[in-house]
C-alpha cells in the first residue's frame, strides 16, 4: 500500500489488514505509531496506556495459540471470525509485530469499562490510522480477552491492568481501495431519534 498524506483519504482507506508480507517493520516505524497512540485524547487526561512490542518468535506463538484457541470456542469450525473475503489470514508467528494494547485499570472497579475504554480505543485508532499513513496494515483484535488469564501470564502484565487490544502490524500482502461504508446521512439523526435510521 502507498502511504497516504490528505487526512479525509487516510480515513476512507483505512481498512483491516490481516494478511501481511514476509517483511520486517523497521523499529523506527514502530517508534511513530506509538507515538501517535500517545497523543490520543484522554479522560481526565489520565494517559492509562502501556504498549507491549512483541516481536519475539516465541512470545507470538504463545499469543497466536491462545488467540486461535479463543477463535475455535467462539466460531467452531466456521472459518475463524476472518470478518471479510480477501486473503488468508496471516498466522501471529509470521506477522512482523504485534503490538498489545494495555490500560490501567482503576483500582475501584477491577476490570476495564467504560472510562479506561474511552482513552485505550482512541490511542489504538491513532496507532492504526499513522500506520496506515505510512502503508502498513493494522487490524483490531480483542478476541484474546476470552484467553485473558494466559495472555496476562505470557506477557507478565501486572495486576491493575488490562489487555486491550492485540494489533498486528505489518506490511499488506495486497493494495487495499477504500473501505465500504454508507453514507453517513444514513445513520445521522438531527435532534431526535428517527426510526428510519434504526
Amino acid at each position: 500500500m502507498q502511504p497516504i498524506e490528505r487526512v479525509d483519504d487516510l480515513f476512507a482507506h483505512q481498512r483491516a489488514v490481516r494478511a501481511f508480507a514476509d517483511r520486517d517493520v523497521d523499529e523506527a516505524l514502530v517508534e511513530r505509531v506509538l507515538a501517535a497512540a500517545t497523543r490520543a485524547p484522554s479522560g481526565s487526561n489520565t494517559q492509562p496506556w502501556r504498549f507491549v512490542v512483541v516481536r519475539d518468535p516465541g512470545v507470538k506463538a504463545q499469543l497466536g495459540e491462545a488467540y486461535e484457541d479463543a477463535l475455535r470456542e467462539t466460531y467452531g469450525g466456521r472459518g475463524g471470525g476472518a470478518g471479510a473475503a480477501g486473503p488468508e489470514r496471516t498466522p501471529w508467528t509470521r506477522v512482523p509485530v504485534l503490538i498489545v494494547a494495555c490500560v490501567q485499570v482503576p483500582a475501584r472497579t477491577g476490570q476495564a469499562g467504560f472510562q479506561t475504554g474511552a482513552s485505550i480505543y482512541p490511542a489504538c485508532q491513532n496507532l492504526m490510522l499513522q500506520a496506515r499513513a505510512l502503508g502498513l496494515g493494522t487490524v483490531l483484535t480483542t478476541m484474546h480477552r476470552r484467553r485473558r488469564e494466559r495472555i496476562h501470564e505470557i506477557l507478565g502484565i501486572p495486576a491493575g491492568y488490562d489487555t486491550a487490544a492485540i494489533i498486528p502490524l505489518g506490511w499488506p500482502t495486497q493494495p487495499y481501495g477504500r473501505s465500504r461504508r454508507p453514507p453517513a446521512a444514513s445513520v445521522t439523526m438531527r435532534d431526535r431519534w428517527d426510526p428510519a435510521r434504526e
